[in-house]
């Protein structure tokens, strides 16, 4: 069939097309090709092996977790329509790794662990989690905690960190395939995501440690006073200085500015570079968060009216007057923020259970319950 122009375009390219060459010139070349297309891809996966260059490529600038997640214990971390969470094994006696589709009641356990997991980190198709013991154990604080990676179905479990880093700091931040850690000197460390190149970060021997791409926080010594004074830097430099004259909790950096709760347990910011500090709320702030433009927190309902009851609140970074999402029968330890479901623990006078709720319409999902009364 001919086109607009009138030309039989099979006879155009058959035109075009090159006569195939039967010699041994011909066959000689394509034997070189082969060979040589052959050594290329054995140096990729000879580099891939030794280096993971290939593999950095695609997850050099990726972070494991958010830094509100991590402080929060790391119980929760999403990989795309998939939320990977930590809980309590159906008899309460060890824990779980199980994972669940976003907006889902029926999750799936893939991993069954020991006495405790925390910091859970994606990166790649890898998680990331620390896990401790109480078992019989050679180390000198008889704790067995180790560092653990498998792929994201819970298959090839690895441990590339066996002890070697402190038993009771268990904050642990993936940054551009680096894993920061607090080591048994209470320093912190780096290294990469099999466990090698381990490197000193910053000589701090107090275990307090938030990072993010661009920056470290940490708590020193005071030398004149009892209590530390924290501390921020760059990631990649020496040269630090003090927050505020005194020690802050919960750091978190979120868009160039450090939310934190100072000595008085208000809410505050300041910008990384410094300045002065503003205050958000005149009360007390407990599990603080923050993702989507908001920070989450715990406070009582209504402390002036003498209500005492725990809720989770929502307050924009500038603060202003907070939104109730929920109240909790109890309380939760923890606030893990995952794209519009927060994940908490909480307990009633029978059982306990572990929920997602909805930031945006307070609609609950219950992932698992157990009557402590009947365990």
């Amino acid at each position: 069939m001919s086109n607009l122009n009138g030309i039989n375009e099979d006879e155009v390219f058959e035109k075009r097309r090159p006569k195939k060459k039967t010699g041994k010139m011909g066959k000689s070349k394509k034997a070189k090709s082969m060979l040589t297309i052959a050594c290329i891809i054995l140096l990729l996966v000879i580099l891939e092996w030794t280096t993971n260059c290939i593999s950095n490529l695609f997850t050099r600038n990726q972070v494991g977790n958010s830094i509100g997640n991590i402080i929060n214990c790391g119980y929760s971390v999403e990989k795309g329509n998939t939320i990977y969470y930590v809980s309590p094994s159906d008899d309460m006696r060890t824990t779980q790794i199980s994972r669940v589709k976003k907006g889902s009641n029926e999750p799936e356990v893939i991993y069954q662990g020991a006495y405790d997991i925390r910091a859970l980190n994606i990166v790649g198709n890898k998680l990331y989690f620390i896990s401790i013991s109480a078992e019989d154990t050679s180390d000198e604080d008889g704790v067995d905690n180790k560092i653990y990676k498998m792929n994201l179905d819970g298959s090839n479990l690895t441990v590339i960190n066996d002890n070697e880093f402190a038993y009771d700091y268990y904050d642990m931040h993936i940054i551009k395939n680096q894993i920061y850690y607090v080591g048994t000197d209470a320093n912190v460390y780096k290294m990469n995501l099999k466990g090698g190149n381990r490197k000193l970060v910053a000589e701090t021997g107090t275990g307090y440690l938030a990072i993010s791409d661009k920056y470290i926080i940490y708590n020193k010594d005071n030398e004149e006073g009892s209590d530390y004074i924290t501390y921020i830097r760059s990631l990649n430099g020496k040269e630090e200085r003090a927050i505020t004259s005194s020690r802050i909790a919960t750091p978190i950096i979120y868009k160039n500015t450090i939310y934190y709760l100072n000595s008085k347990q208000h809410l505050a910011k300041m910008s990384v570079k410094g300045g002065d500090e503003q205050e958000l709320t005149d009360y007390t702030v407990y599990n603080m968060n923050i993702a989507n433009d908001s920070i989450y927190y715990l406070n009582y309902k209504d402390e002036k009216s003498e209500n005492y009851a725990v809720a989770v609140f929502k307050l924009n970074l500038d603060g202003g007057e907070p939104q109730m999402i929920k109240e909790l029968s109890n309380y939760s330890s923890f606030l893990n923020v995952i794209d519009d479901y927060i994940y908490y623990m909480d307990m009633d006078d029978e059982k306990a259970f572990i929920n997602f709720i909805n930031t945006k319409d307070s609609n609950e999902i219950r992932l698992h319950e157990w009557n402590y009364k009947q365990s």
